[in-house]
């Protein structure tokens, strides 16, 4: 039955071929199965959120940017896209670039602790520990598992001493 031309196949067998495709790092029998998959939704959708995991296994920032920003654009309420937009920029651009993305997005979800996160991450390394910690502070409020997170991101590695002086984590020998 696999060797039926593709317009025979339906679209849940396509994706479920390229979901094990993708597990196998097949990336390019991957993409091919998610080509053949409609353009109207579900579809579409499906096949844009697996060719932004299957651009960033690759590394691929740049068209994993502009898949994410479509997704971002297409579906704003999702706070997953923001991230995944400003992922990827960090990357292709400049965390500048990347950190705009998620005040952005942070003005539509507030309550996000990821995206408090990731803008932690983001003042860190560009040299402000203070706002820092306070993005971490408030990701934690609304989240504890941000706490282990932060003492294990290289990303926070400059306030790693603040983070254990407020009690997280354990100080190595």
């Amino acid at each position: 039955m696999s060797d039926l031309p593709p317009h025979i196949l339906s679209p849940v067998t396509h994706l479920r071929r390229a979901s094990g495709y993708f597990d196998l790092e097949m990336y390019q029998e991957a993409d091919r199965e998610l080509r053949a998959l409609p353009d109207e939704e579900p579809w579409q959708k499906k096949k844009k959120v697996f060719q932004v995991a299957i651009r960033q296994d690759l590394k691929d920032w740049a068209n994993m940017r502009t898949l994410s920003r479509e997704l971002r654009y297409l579906y704003p309420d999702e706070e997953d896209w923001w991230v995944s937009d400003a992922f990827a920029t960090r990357r292709s651009e400049s965390i500048e670039d990347a950190r705009e993305i998620l005040l952005d997005g942070l003005a539509v979800h507030y309550e996000s602790a990821i995206i408090r996160y990731n803008l932690a991450c983001y003042a860190c390394l560009l040299g402000h520990p203070g706002e820092c910690l306070d993005f971490l502070k408030e990701a934690v409020r609304r989240d504890e598992k941000y706490k282990e997170m932060a003492m294990e991101d290289e990303d926070l590695e400059a306030v790693r001493e603040a983070l254990q002086q407020m009690g997280w984590g354990t100080k190595l020998a």
